[in-house]
């Protein structure tokens, strides 16, 4: 699997970025002013900043920015579920394009997954569970 990098740099949200995006999820369709409130004044962020941050994930194409009746509507153009499918993807890819070492990486790290999610992956991948 080729990971482009508009697909990389598409996942990679930051933790700003992130807290945006479940804004937008939460609360659907918001004005600049609306995600301020939700997520600016709570972390005692100036307006520009996150106007900046609404700008950056418009940028990265996660979200769409509408025109309101004082200020821009901005939607987010995944779903919370797709966003994380996407995600995915980027590791996984990101994981085979490291090859064995990659792998054998995120191998050392499942000991900290919940027992149920290994079991749930591999009745995925098909294997004993």
């Amino acid at each position: 699997m080729q990971v482009t990098e508009h697909r990389k740099q598409r996942a990679a949200a930051g933790d700003l970025e992130f807290e945006v995006l479940n804004a937008l999820w939460d609360g659907g369709s918001l004005s600049t002013p609306d995600v301020h409130a939700r997520v600016g004044l709570p972390r005692e962020l100036a307006y520009t900043t996150v106007l900046t941050v609404l700008q950056r994930l418009t940028k990265k194409g996660l979200v769409t920015r509408g025109d309101g009746r004082r200020s821009h509507v901005y939607t987010a153009v995944l779903s919370r579920d797709e966003y994380e499918r996407e995600r995915a993807r980027v590791i996984a890819g990101t994981l085979i394009e490291l090859g064995e070492v990659g792998v054998a990486a995120f191998l050392a790290e499942a000991d900290r997954l919940d027992p149920e999610v290994l079991r749930d992956l591999r009745r995925k991948l098909g294997g004993a569970g």
